[in-house]
């Protein structure tokens, strides 16, 4: 693990000297001044005495999303200069036992290191080159070749439900130690969730259906993917990895190489460039490494660039989602059926198993519906494939969603206002239980909804729209209003451990990782509470599995409500058993001694009723009676089926350009109830980047390929990301309901930005569209799919200034 840079810690300028508390404070990141002076290492600049005399690694990628692989001829790359050692998938038998979740999965989905046999995406590694250097590794690369005999490749989602081409026919699957158990001819169909259909549930006097079509985009990270390893001369398995659950890989790397999970140690560096999901799975770039450096005795680097992420990078989204809705003229809907095609790419993994894991529970949004129907088939397809990215699963879902409500209110002629304030739970209900059985946490979905009406002056907002119409102009306006809240953790726990050092300053150490997170802050604000230690003499360990026994990760928006929560434990079974020890130098009982955090000079423990008989950390840590004492505790907190629903009301203000199709954003207001905010600048930067990542989605991000398989967006060049010109300052009101499910309050935040922003900005597109004419319009609402909406719409302004 790189060392932490000097001058760890949020400093005590960052305090609010009135409050008595450090959860609550605005403190800074003491990691970003290595970020921002170039000094924290990443992948590519990783040292290591382990990683001593690294040699590199690339990859002979597949040119068809679909072929038979014929045959292979490495033998002028093998005798290129500083090649060390070619491998393709016959020159191996490191093998999985099954599918990457074998409970979901059949084995004949398992992702092999190489291509075995098929091809089935663009990009897809087929053969390993290992060389001293980068240059030779990549230029050895280009004397590869392999034969292919091309297959019809699928990308259409219903095409793949049909089975009509086998991605996967029986016998053509990847090696693995389990057999398959499907059928001949074989499946596309990797998961599938079921729910049975009640027809009079949905007999009211306005039935609506709509199909909701929602892209392909990447999470586009600043460091795309990128691992070294070293075997130890022990035969213990040293991994670094841009990963977002070191703890995962280990039991996966564990899987492939026979190897048990105490002998491999798997470390997030400091620097992870980025995750928002898409570094949850692992690649096959990844799984192969240990392999090369097994075979050539030398520890091994990849470093992937960015042409290689775009071609064979984990993607997110993916859906064609059909709603279905049943209300009255009154505005209350009474059923909702939703049936979802998830594309799980060409190897099922978290993608696929996002629609039963998450949306099932959180198909009715934050609606009192009586009556909730969700069903789902995942099919694989010859693309990447798709895991998950930020608001994953429910996100593509939330915001078909809230579309659909927007339909039913125009269809009734009933503000979309009105329709959510007559739908919505209301706080006096919660803990409320859904239609889909699960419980919704203390939240105030209608107040949030009110307060947000009135940052933005929704009476006004509506007049100028209705202005602008009235005048023809050219140029004009919608408003989306979306109203959400989103299930997250999704069951599991994570580790921390706090330990007392003896110079009176503490370690918290996590089996979470942080890209961005903050958790150096975070961890620290809560420990400090606990233990009465300024943040600034506590130190974070996390992303690395020689920290903690197990841990789950940086994922669904989950830390705070499980780390956090485990940190906050542990630090107070640190007072527990340190109190035995005081009561001893106290000559007390261990009843009767008293912890203040805030106690004069450092005096922590003293007798009750007796402030001045006191003794601090350091006076406890040195003691004789010490000596035996270890000042650690560790807890693991799982919450069970207490995942909480951050919630909140987002609303867009859009200008549309009716003569080019150009969207600009105008105005944003936010308003987000994450719980208690133990470190509301924490909290804010999330909720800033979920929404630019929510309005990118709208503008422009997508990922295209065309019939055969081949990606038609293969840079930042057709990417279309989000910029910061395309943004006003974005209006964010804090909203705060203390969760019951945990002692801390606090309830997620990382996916919330965006789970808002889709719906808010693709509704007020579609407001400004119906307008002239336009029923729907998918994502993404580029200017030339909306200039050819309102072409088709045969829409034309009266004014052509304005």
């Amino acid at each position: 693990m790189a060392e932490l840079p000097s001058g760890f810690g949020p400093g005590p300028d960052d305090k609010d000297v009135t409050a008595d508390r450090w959860v609550g404070q605005r403190l800074t990141r003491a990691e970003d001044v290595g970020y921002l002076r170039g000094e924290t290492p990443f992948i590519a600049d990783l040292r290591h005495p382990l990683l001593e005399d690294v040699a590199h690694v690339s990859f002979v990628r597949s040119p068809f999303a679909h072929a038979h692989i014929t045959n292979i001829d490495v033998s002028e790359a093998m005798a290129a200069p500083g090649v060390l050692d070619v491998v393709t998938a016959s020159d191996h038998e490191i093998i999985p036992t099954h599918s990457v979740f074998p409970e979901y999965f059949d084995a004949i989905f398992a992702m092999p290191l190489l291509a075995e046999g098929r091809a089935r995406y663009v990009g897809q590694p087929v053969v390993a080159i290992v060389a001293d250097s980068e240059a030779a590794a990549v230029d050895a690369a280009e004397l590869v070749i392999v034969d292919y005999e091309p297959l019809p490749a699928v990308m259409d989602l219903r095409e793949a439900a049909s089975n009509a081409t086998l991605i996967y026919p029986v016998g053509s699957g990847a090696r693995a130690r389990t057999p398959s158990s499907i059928e001949a001819p074989g499946t596309n169909v990797a998961m599938e969730h079921l729910h049975p259909h009640t027809p009079a549930a949905f007999e009211a006097p306005v039935v609506l259906s709509q199909n909701f079509v929602n892209p392909r985009q990447l999470p586009t990270p600043i460091e795309p993917y990128g691992e070294a390893c070293a075997w130890d001369s022990d035969g213990s398995l040293h991994v670094w990895a841009a990963t977002q659950r070191p703890h995962g890989f280990r039991t996966q790397l564990a899987d492939y190489y026979g190897v048990a999970e105490s002998k491999i140690h798997v470390t997030a560096p400091e620097g992870v460039g980025g995750g928002f999901g898409g570094k949850v799975s692992r690649t096959p770039e990844e799984h192969v490494l240990p392999l090369l450096a097994q075979r050539t005795g030398r520890p091994v680097r990849w470093v992937q660039n960015r042409e290689e992420y775009f071609l064979g990078g984990t993607q997110g989204r993916g859906e064609e989602i059909a709603l279905t809705l049943a209300g009255g003229h009154d505005g209350r809907i009474v059923a909702l059926r939703s049936e979802m095609l998830k594309d799980s790419g060409s190897c099922p993994g978290v993608g696929a198993n996002l629609p039963s894991r998450f949306n099932s529970l959180g198909a009715g949004g934050p609606y009192d519906i009586a009556h909730v129907e969700f069903e789902a088939t995942s099919v694989v397809t010859n693309a990447p494939q798709v895991s998950a990215f930020r608001g994953a699963g429910r996100g593509p879902y939330l915001a078909a969603l809230e579309m659909m409500v927007d339909r039913y209110a125009h269809h009734i002629g009933v503000d979309p206002v009105e329709v959510r304030r007559r739908n919505l739970v209301r706080a006096e209900q919660m803990p409320f239980t859904s239609g889909t059985g699960v419980v919704f946490d203390p939240a105030d979905y209608v107040g949030d909804l009110e307060t947000a009406l009135d940052a933005i002056d929704y009476p006004r907002c509506r007049r100028d729209q209705d202005d602008r119409l009235a005048r023809g102009d050219r140029v004009v306006m919608g408003i989306g209003v979306a109203t959400y809240h989103l299930m997250t953790v999704g069951g599991g726990g994570e580790d921390a451990e706090v330990t007392v050092e003896a110079d009176g300053t503490a370690v918290v150490r996590t089996g979470t990782t942080s890209q961005g997170h903050g958790h150096m802050a975070t961890w620290a604000q809560i420990a400090a509470d606990e233990l009465g230690i300024d943040p600034a003499d506590i130190r974070v360990e996390e992303g690395s599995t020689q920290y903690t026994a197990d841990g789950v990760g940086a994922v669904g928006s989950r830390s705070m409500q499980t780390a956090g929560v485990a940190v906050q434990t542990a630090a107070r079974g640190v007072i527990e058993q340190t109190k035995r020890i005081a009561a001893d130098l106290l000559e007390a009982s261990p009843t009767d001694i008293v912890f203040d955090p805030n106690g004069p000079d450092g005096e922590r423990f003293h007798v009750a009723g007796v402030p001045s008989k006191a003794l601090s950390w350091a006076a406890l840590v040195h003691s004789d009676a010490a000596i035996t004492q270890d000042f650690t505790c560790g807890d693991h907190h799982d919450v069970g089926s207490d995942n909480s629903f951050p919630s909140g009301c987002h609303i867009a203000v859009v200008e549309v350009d009716t003569e080019t199709g150009a969207v600009k954003l105008v105005r944003y207001v936010a308003v987000d109830d994450a719980g208690v905010r133990v470190n509301p600048l924490i909290v804010e930067g999330q909720l800033h980047g979920g929404i630019a990542a929510g309005v990118g989605q709208v503008l422009g991000e997508v990922m295209r390929y065309d019939p055969d398989g081949n990606p038609l967006t293969t840079s930042f060049l057709d990417y279309g990301i989000a910029t910061i010109d395309e943004f006003p300052p974005l209006e964010l009101v804090e909203s705060e309901t203390a969760t019951t499910f945990n002692e801390l309050g606090a309830k997620g935040v990382g996916e919330s930005g965006v789970i808002g922003a889709v719906p808010a900005m693709h509704g007020a597109v579609l407001d400004a569209l119906r307008r002239c004419g336009v029923d729907h319009l998918d994502l993404p609402c580029t200017p030339q799919r909306v200039w050819s909406a309102l072409r088709d719409a045969e829409f034309r302004p009266t004014r052509s200034e304005g």
